[in-house]
């Protein structure tokens, strides 16, 4: 496993492995937890089963890692807006389980061409799913502009996927109802990118808007996002928000899908109040805009302007 890649805050210790033929185990630690992962055979060919602190985490056949993977993500740093191109179960997979098995006779999952066992949800079936939505968008416009559209979303990929448990009003008793809000991250640059926030209301389909435009048309913050002239064809501005929405659409289904995998009551998104509490700068970065780099690798950008001061009277 390349550590320089390792998501998770906490070390993952190999205690011991038992090696015999058709029955590899092998007991772990991360962080504060216990982990054990034991071969088992399937009809549909070799799997495994991890076990957190004593319970079954993962079994073979199940859609996602059981809750208390997620839990273990969350409190060792993992959040969807830093660390995209990840979510738990590609960390489960293509991380901790392959680090764990790495000496077995065999490996311990036969795995789809995502690099996951098959029937597993996660961002990389939406990120594929995405991909396959623009390809059908250059199907679809062959026109100049149309063009230039389809070219900005083929230079600003899927990478990330936050849901918002701060609004659960749309979800039902179970949690397995539409999400009320999510956002989609697109982006070559994880400094720049376009975030997409969907609200489900009442009744109907979700509304798709760009966030964190300030001022400025949705064609110029696209286009820079995607490293394009940032200069819009005319016509450009509609074409663009008709194939934002139909995008969208296009997700809603393995997006709902893929939110029924995220266990209820997990807060994924924190604010600037939450990201900073608790947390130590180790570096500042100079510059137009200073930029302080925290103890957990996140950088927060300050305002080199001082707070203006006022005199006041008084004796």
């Amino acid at each position: 496993m390349v550590m320089d890649a390792w998501i998770l805050g906490a070390p993952l210790r190999v205690l011991r492995q038992e090696d015999h033929p058709y029955r590899e185990t092998t007991l772990a630690t991360l962080g504060r937890h216990e982990l054990g992962l034991c071969r088992r055979e399937t009809a549909a060919g070799p799997s495994c089963e991890l076990f957190l602190d004593g319970r079954s985490a993962y079994q073979p056949g199940s859609l996602a890692p059981e809750r208390a993977w997620f839990e273990l993500c969350r409190e060792l740093g993992y959040e969807p807006a830093r660390h995209w191109d990840w979510d738990p179960a590609l960390i489960l997979f293509q991380q901790v389980i392959p680090a764990l098995a790495a000496d077995w006779h065999e490996f311990p999952l036969t795995l789809s061409s995502l690099g996951l066992p098959e029937g597993v949800l996660s961002l990389a079936g939406l990120r594929q799913t995405f991909a396959e939505a623009v390809a059908g968008l250059r199907r679809e416009h062959r026109g100049p502009v149309g063009a230039k559209v389809v070219e900005t979303f083929e230079w600003l990929p899927l990478r990330a996927v936050v849901f918002h448990d701060d609004a659960q009003q749309p979800l039902d008793f179970d949690g397995t109802g539409p999400c009320g809000r999510v956002s989609l991250w697109l982006g070559i640059h994880h400094d720049r990118p376009v975030v997409i926030a969907g609200h489900a209301p009442a009744t109907g389909t979700r509304h798709w808007v760009a966030e964190g435009l300030g001022d400025r048309p949705a064609s110029e913050t696209f286009l820079t996002a995607a490293g394009l002239d940032p200069e819009p064809p005319k016509g450009f501005e509609a074409a663009l928000q008709a194939a934002l929405q139909r995008l969208c659409h296009w997700m809603e289904r393995p997006l709902d899908a893929y939110r029924r995998t995220y266990p209820v009551g997990i807060s994924w998104h924190h604010g600037r109040k939450e990201r900073l509490r608790g947390r130590t700068i180790v570096d500042v970065r100079d510059g137009d805009q200073p930029v302080l780099i925290l103890d957990d690798g996140s950088e927060i950008a300050i305002d080199p302007d001082p707070v203006p001061t006022f005199n006041r009277g008084g004796i």
